[in-house]
């Protein structure tokens, strides 16, 4: 395109004049046919360019629409994991109370027995004693 006109300008008619005007060296009158091309694109440019932001909306509410879908996924999919881990992490703590309890209910049987052990032995050194007392040694 000529210097006057930006490279992200529209195309406009005066743009297209002062092109053809520069490049060939060609004076174009304002009703020359041959600008009715130049309508002709940029309305298909513009209808072009219609289309194409309809699309990007449609792309955009698209991925919005699949990243909502996949976060609410990824969120069911992180609780569910999260859910069994606290599970088996309870679970295991359980298991551990469990053994906990089983060692704890031997110990005190353990203690009870050792309990009256020493209670027999108790008993035995009085009479052991009171006998040595009674009938001496």
């Amino acid at each position: 395109m000529s210097e006057q006109v930006p490279n992200n300008a529209p195309l406009t008619i005066q743009g297209v004049r002062d092109l053809i005007a520069k490049e060939h060296n060609l004076l174009l009158d304002e009703d020359d046919p041959i600008l009715v091309a130049v309508t002709m694109h940029r309305a298909a440019l513009d209808e072009y360019d219609r289309l194409l932001q309809n699309h990007k909306q449609q792309l955009s509410k698209d991925m919005e629409e699949h990243v909502s879908s996949f976060t609410l996924e990824v969120r069911k999919s992180t609780n569910s994991l999260l859910s069994k881990a606290v599970k088996a992490n309870i679970e295991n703590c359980l298991i551990v109370i469990n053994e906990h309890q089983g060692q704890m209910n031997n110990f005190l049987g353990s203690m009870k027995g050792l309990a009256i052990l020493s209670g027999v032995m108790f008993c035995l050194s009085i009479a052991v004693s009171i006998s040595v007392i009674v009938w001496g040694s």
